[in-house]
């Protein structure tokens, strides 16, 4: 079976190749949204849409999609615009709990079967001087992480600790991609 990955992160390209899944990237042209809905219902529903977008490039396999998003006091921060919007994402972070919750989502090809999984992981990252705010601000890894930040990169001494999987935080649980497999028939063997 053909694994496509409708997602144009490199994080999640890598964690497929470093699991040894064979794998295409295909374009997933849908457009992220923040919605006022429940931060689970909203990265659930962005990665169904970057899913069924990817099928536009398929006539067979699995399409797989994922969305990440951030919740803290009852605010969805996504990927911030500017260096301005991530110091406020940040300021809301440091110092307290937060949720990261990754939706995955897939299309199995012709059939049109859709299948998807939600996993969430409490965040606590601690409280930063001003000089550590302004040194990681300085470069701009922060511009394409949800919530400013990525606990695999430069970021990762901001947290004091975490409860659930880690690479939900980073962006692609695979336990749920196998169970999304599983689901929807999809042996992984062939």
């Amino acid at each position: 079976m053909r694994i496509y990955l409708a997602s144009s992160s490199p994080r999640r390209a890598h964690m497929l190749a470093e699991w040894g899944i064979p794998f295409s990237v295909v374009a997933g042209d849908a457009d992220e949204v923040m919605l006022d809905a429940a931060p689970e219902n909203c990265a659930a529903q962005n990665a169904l849409a970057k899913a069924r977008s990817g099928t536009n490039h398929v006539d067979a396999g699995l399409v797989v999609g994922a969305d990440t998003v951030v919740a803290c006091e009852g605010r969805i921060l996504g990927k911030p615009l500017d260096e301005g919007q991530a110091r406020d994402m940040l300021a809301l972070l440091e110092g307290r709990e937060h949720r990261v919750i990754t939706a995955m989502a897939a299309v199995l090809m012709p059939e049109k079967m859709e299948g998807a999984r939600t996993s969430i992981t409490r965040v606590f990252m601690r409280r930063l001087s001003e000089n550590e705010r302004d040194a990681y601000l300085s470069n701009s890894e922060y511009l394409d992480k949800a919530g400013a930040y990525a606990v695999q990169g430069l970021a990762a001494s901001f947290i004091e600790r975490t409860d659930g999987p880690m690479d939900t935080i980073i962006g692609f649980t695979m336990s749920d991609f196998y169970a999304l497999c599983a689901e929807l028939h999809v042996d992984m063997r062939r």
